[in-house]
């Protein structure tokens, strides 16, 4: 193979299909010929020599419509920029962020010594030798250059030319392809030739065998990676004898790990080779004291020495090295394995939740000066910091061994997120101590039903779907707008709940006329949500609100039920029905009752009102409007002290979170009085702590009082349309478990996923996104899901959706029910349709005991 085509098929070529968009930059004017010959419809290349201005114009305008299975390559006849100032003065740069760049000055392997030694390693040391001389040699030359030897046997049995290949091969090799060198005699003294002329590697074995040959070839190239690696002082005693490459071999032997290691077909043989090859070595144990390991994830000890050293920069506020770690290891090859992805997904999640946390206390103090403004703040920027608090506690609990990674270190996670959160607090509830509630000039929830519904039952024939969603919290509302708006046009509003923010109380107040008529009371030492007088505690009373102003145009259930009937219950909805309402509370229900699964079940919900959405617009509704009761606050990071004493005086204490009546109160309370609290009520007081600590220890989730995650709620207001939305029945989602095995060991498996084949339609817009959204399901005998996507780098960690890119094999991690066990299907799901997307994958646990 010439120079040329080595270039451009094994690095332009493969760099392109891998990012989509590559800046060439080439002061000595070496590549361009190349970079010009790779033009073709699918293929746009912007040449800067031919003028800068136009050619930047032409860039924008590219790049833009740039769309699935389209590249972009601009090269650019100069060096590249290496400093910041100088990437800040280039106006292609942006392209190399976007994608990728060669040569890449931070890669190895990039400069054309290096691409020579990789393209013609027969030749390496006559390549030296002529780069000694001549620190340019043309192609030509380098073409030029000696035959070199060659090895028919190998290269006819292996199906491939040239040395690199040869070695991937024959490291590789199927039973076929050592069957039929098995038969050919010459093979063996060819390869013992290729191996000490490439790698300078003399072969010990005494077996004539492709196995035997092939285990020593892993042996000594993992081997030699890893020394090339290490600084040569830190090279233990003990591996000072074990063979390895000579110098000049270093870039083969990188790009032959680099290759094992990316090669989807052949990772799980890399980690089983690397896994045997540390042991025999005693790799983790002879190497335990060196600090500095290098970049390269060859053996498996290894990423366990780079996520401690990623921990303990995350610990010491080193966010620099942090994001380093986690952009070059946990993405690894090790990730395959699911305690490995597990871990990473925790200090990825860590660094996240810390520098926004870090970011938004900064910010503060330029929102703290008003209600308003510290209200707007939370909307747009401070809502994230729950979100990403959500997400970290979620992979703390889906962390297997967190205790010896972090000893401390979840704790000190915590009190960054506790610090921006209590500051928050304590402003936000000193607003509310001067102007009282709800703050002034936003929605209150006994305004949601007047304002956003009862207009649009005035219009005869329009039917409306209200959604009662319990414990629905601004951030998750947030997310699930996001995805709503995919499907439908939607809109998210904000409103504030009734206090005290507990289901009963916020429940009623989202019934007509409850502005008017709404109030709350004590009786017999517990509050009472009453309307009109009469009590409205439970949910056949508040339907009785609905049924009495609407009567037949009104009908009302559970969401799951209407999303999921059975025999025993009909969800069928009647002609005459104009007021649909839809009610769910397994969020609050999860939370209060079973913590440790409520992340999970809420993702579960996420995706029913999704469902009942689309289900809504296929049954002739005109409108969703989606409200809840109260939001919530995770208490994960209270510490020892971390009370409020409750005040003397003749107070209930409601949800460990607000006092009602009267009595003594001290400064760390808030006060308001009846004419206060935005509804009607006898109650004397209401009162709570102005910081985010309840009445009682050990609270990990709670609501009932006054902070902006317990009280501000999000109003979504989706309009359907006329037609059924869109399905991705063209479309085929293909699910691997460790290259065809049948069984699986562990209760977190990793599943692989490609879309395969995304048919376009002749009317589809090209330059439309073409990412399928889907969900990805465990399902037993009798259909019930015992296993969903764990959150991670491609799970929505608020839906358990998962995005894919076509031809993309992406890999998630499967989070198994503990209690099951036996034979199940693993199935990829439209989220929206629920119908499945592929063939399932069938397997069956087989956990050690």
């Amino acid at each position: 193979m010439s120079i040329e085509a080595y270039i451009k098929n094994d690095i332009l070529q493969r760099r392109l299909a891998e990012s989509s968009v590559m800046v060439v930059y080439d002061k000595d004017i070496r590549y361009r010929g190349i970079c010009t010959d790779l033009a073709s419809d699918t293929c746009t290349i912007i040449d800067v020599s031919e003028g800068s201005l136009l050619t930047r114009q032409q860039g924008i305008k590219v790049l833009s419509q740039l769309f699935s299975g389209q590249q972009l390559l601009i090269y650019v006849p100069k060096r590249a920029p290496l400093e910041e100032e100088e990437k800040q003065k280039d106006p292609f740069a942006l392209y190399a962020v976007a994608g990728s760049i060669f040569p890449d000055p931070e890669r190895s392997g990039d400069n054309y010594i290096d691409i020579c030694l990789k393209a013609k390693p027969d030749q390496a040391t006559e390549i030296r030798a002529l780069f000694e001389k001549n620190n340019h040699p043309s192609f030509d030359v380098i073409n030029a250059m000696g035959g070199g030897a060659n090895w028919p046997t190998l290269q006819a049995a292996l199906g491939v030319e040239g040395a690199v290949n040869i070695l991937f091969r024959l490291m590789v090799a199927s039973y076929e392809a050592q069957a039929k060198l098995a038969t050919q005699e010459s093979w063996l003294s060819e390869a013992q030739s290729l191996f000490s002329s490439v790698l300078g590697m003399t072969l010990r074995t005494k077996q004539t065998n492709c196995s035997a040959v092939a285990d020593e070839l892993w042996r000594f190239v993992l081997f030699s990676e890893f020394v090339f690696d290490l600084n040569k002082d830190d090279i233990p005693a003990s591996l000072t004898d074990v063979p390895r490459a000579k110098e000049s071999a270093r870039p083969i032997v990188e790009d032959l790990g680099d290759n094992l290691r990316k090669h989807i077909d052949y990772q799980n043989l890399y980690i089983e080779r690397a896994e045997t090859i540390e042991k025999e070595f005693s790799l983790d144990t002879v190497c335990a004291n060196i600090l500095n390991l290098g970049r390269r994830d060859t053996f498996p000890f290894e990423e366990r020495c780079y996520l401690k050293q990623a921990i303990n920069a995350l610990l010491t506020g080193d966010g620099d090295s942090t994001r380093t770690f986690i952009n070059e290891h946990a993405n690894s090859v090790w990730s395959a394995k699911s305690d490995s992805q597990a871990n990473w997904e925790l200090i990825k999640s860590a660094q996240r939740l810390t520098e926004t946390c870090d970011d938004l206390m900064r910010e503060l103090n330029a929102y703290n000066k008003s209600q308003s403004t510290l209200i707007e703040f939370y909307q747009t920027s401070l809502r994230k910091a729950d979100q990403l608090h959500r997400e970290f506690e979620q992979a703390v609990n889906d962390c297997p061994d967190i205790e010896e990674l972090m000893p401390g270190g979840i704790d000190q996670i915590r009190k960054v997120y506790r610090s921006l959160v209590e500051s928050v607090q304590l402003k936000f509830t000193s607003f509310v101590d001067n102007t009282g509630w709800p703050p002034q000039d936003f929605l209150s929830n006994t305004q949601v039903f007047d304002t956003k519904v009862e207009p649009l039952l005035k219009n005869s024939g329009y039917r409306v779907a209200y959604m009662m969603v319990d414990a629905l919290r601004y951030e998750l509302g947030y997310e699930l707008n996001k995805q709503l708006s995919e499907d439908a046009d939607t809109s998210l509003s904000i409103a504030f709940a009734t206090l005290p923010s507990i289901t009963p109380v916020g429940m009623a107040s989202l019934l007509p006329n409850a502005s008017q008529k709404l109030s709350v009371s004590l009786v017999d030492g517990k509050s009472k949500a009453l309307f009109d007088d009469k009590a409205v505690s439970d949910v056949s009373s508040r339907m009785k609100v609905f049924s009495s102003q609407f009567g037949d145009r009104f009908q009302e259930m559970e969401l799951r039920m209407f999303v999921k009937p059975n025999k025993k219950a009909d969800a069928v909805i009647n002609p005459t029905t104009d007021l649909l309402v839809l009610r769910s509370t397994e969020i609050d229900s999860y939370f209060e009752n079973h913590p440790d699964d409520a992340p999970s079940m809420m993702q579960r919900e996420l995706r029913f009102i999704r469902r009942a959405v689309n289900k809504l617009q296929d049954q002739g509704f005109q409108k969703v409007i989606i409200a809840t009761d109260h939001g919530f606050y995770m208490n994960n990071a209270q510490e020892a002290g971390d009370l409020v004493s409750k005040p003397d005086g003749d107070w209930k204490v409601e949800h460990d979170r607000i006092l009602l009546g009267n009595g003594n109160l001290d400064a760390h309370h808030y006060s308001l009085s009846a004419e206060q609290c935005g509804i009607q009520t006898d109650i004397t007081k209401f009162s709570g702590p102005r910081s985010l600590a309840p009445y009682r220890r050990g609270k990990l989730y709670y609501h009932g009082g006054l902070s902006l995650q317990e009280c501000l709620v999000p109003v979504i207001e989706i309009t359907l349309k006329s037609t059924t939305i869109k399905s991705n029945r063209n479309i085929c989602i293909h699910l691997d478990y460790k290259k065809g095995a049948k069984r699986v060991t562990t209760r977190f498996a990793v599943i692989e996923l490609k879309l395969e084949n995304l048919q376009q339609g002749m009317f589809d817009d090209p330059n439309e996104p073409t990412a399928i959204e889907i969900l990805l399901e465990a399902h037993n005998s009798k259909n019930k899901v015992i296993g969903e996507a764990k959150p991670g780098q491609y799970v929505n960690s608020a839906t358990g959706t998962i995005l894919v890119e076509p031809g993309e094999s992406i890999k998630v991690t499967l989070k198994m029910d503990p209690d099951f066990e036996g034979e199940f299907k693993v199935k990829a799901i439209d989220p929206v349709t629920s119908t499945v997307l592929g063939v399932p994958l069938e397997l069956e646990t087989d956990y050690a005991v």
